[in-house]
């Protein structure tokens, strides 16, 4: 930073410390980038498990269906 000459407690910028914040304004915009790509990743990832659950409940829920039925046909059947 330099001193303006106009009123010496005024400060600006020089070219160099120009560079100096842009390096910094994309060094954090990269990090944030590369954050949000992770959280993507890792809600991709969930979605995909949560998919695979889904498709395990359905098979077990018609498991279970078959189950009670087979349950229903074996009450009713009279004791020997």
């Amino acid at each position: 930073m330099v001193r303006t000459p106009e009123n010496p407690d005024r400060v600006r910028l020089a070219p160099a410390d120009w560079g100096g914040l842009c390096s910094l304004a994309l060094a954090s915009l990269t990090l944030a980038g590369a954050t949000l790509y992770k959280v993507h990743e890792v809600a991709q990832t969930n979605r995909e498990r949560l998919a695979a659950v889904d498709a395990e409940l359905a098979g077990l829920k018609q498991s279970v269906s078959l189950l009670q039925s087979d349950v229903r046909v074996i009450a009713r059947r009279p004791f020997p």
